[in-house]
């Protein structure tokens, strides 16, 4: 130990007591780093070399030549913290733009640091760091104690407000408490399923075969965007078809989110029958796609076949996609039940 372990003073391996505090050094050594440790009942074998090894966690690095240089910018990094965090929010932010401007002004800053650093003999605060800290001080204390002040205020009134209605108080608490097991684990998986439902809709999940036409990978939503576009010239309606499609894909399961939310007996059966219209409409949309013979009958025959041409592109995001339809609907119709037995 160089320093002491309870007032951090400067001490010599020879010393058994802190001549700054009056800590026992020499009992603190026998119990935490001595390699005459005796084994307890239920340790582990190697207990006794773990303990006195915990002087490694105290042992202080320094270099063989000190550089004044790279000693002076570690002293400008903590004299002047705040400039230093403000900055790298902002190559935080301009590195999600751009991953090679952000490294060159990361270089640029750090080759700035060491020639100012290497011509100066002494490291002080800049005004503009202190100006910062000041105002980010100012500015935090003012929004956080207007916070408190408010909160304050609306417990005040709150108490208030229940000594003189204590039947209003008693039926609020009811509601808090009926609220606070609103939302069951079936409940949040229905949720879950109908927002990886919409992910599937719009990330480029499918497959890419290279060697056959090309390597592009494309979301459902962008198949439905691309065949109503090239429809839209030949045949209107069939294109018209297909954006209600798509405005279908896309609204079934935000409803679906936002009647399960409503939590009532009500909603959840029209979660439930939202979510079943979703899930036999992909499924007939995925045996018409299935083969050219069943994409050549039925009402949309002529979009279906036209979707096979893509289905290299969709991959295996169209089963995905009916796979959490599917997932959401046995959850939605299991919510159902689950919801009577709790009433």
């Amino acid at each position: 130990m160089t320093t002491c372990p309870n007032c951090g003073h400067e001490i010599s391996d020879t010393d058994d007591i802190c001549p700054n505090c009056g800590f026992n050094l020499k009992k603190y050594r026998d119990d935490f780093f001595t390699d005459q440790h005796k084994q307890a009942k239920y340790e582990q074998p190697d207990e006794g070399k773990k303990i006195a090894s915990r002087a490694a966690y105290r042992e202080e690095f320094y270099p063989e030549k000190q550089n004044s240089t790279v000693q002076r910018m570690i002293a400008w990094i903590r004299q002047n913290a705040t400039i230093v965090f403000l900055l790298g929010v902002f190559l935080l932010i301009l590195m999600s733009f751009s991953r090679a401007a952000g490294w060159i002004c990361f270089l640029a800053l750090m080759v700035w640091l060491f020639i100012v650093c290497d011509r100066k003999d002494k490291v002080e605060q800049y005004t503009v760091d202190k100006r910062l800290t000041e105002k980010i001080n100012q500015v935090g204390s003012n929004i956080f104690n207007r916070v408190d002040e408010r909160e304050d205020k609306v417990r005040t009134r709150s108490k208030e407000f229940a000594e003189k209605h204590p039947k209003v108080e008693s039926q609020v608490r009811e509601i808090k408490k009926q609220r606070s097991h609103r939302y069951s684990y079936v409940q949040l998986s229905v949720i879950l399923t109908a927002l990886i439902s919409l992910i599937v809709l719009f990330t480029d999940s499918g497959a890419s075969v290279s060697a056959v036409s090309y390597t592009q990978k494309m979301s459902i939503s962008n198949v439905i965007f691309s065949l109503a576009g090239r429809l839209l010239s030949t045949n209107s309606l069939q294109a018209l078809i297909l954006y209600i499609v798509w405005l279908l894909l896309l609204l079934f399961p935000i409803f679906i989110i936002y009647n399960v939310l409503k939590n009532t007996k009500s909603s959840q059966i029209l979660a439930f029958i939202l979510s079943l219209i979703e899930t036999i409409f992909l499924i007939y949309i995925v045996y018409m796609m299935s083969s050219s013979v069943h994409a050549s009958n039925g009402v949309v025959a002529q979009i279906t076949s036209q979707l096979i041409s893509y289905a290299v592109s969709i991959g295996t995001s169209a089963y995905f996609l009916l796979l959490a339809s599917v997932l959401t609907t046995g959850l939605s119709g299991f919510n159902i039940f689950k919801h009577k037995d709790n009433q």
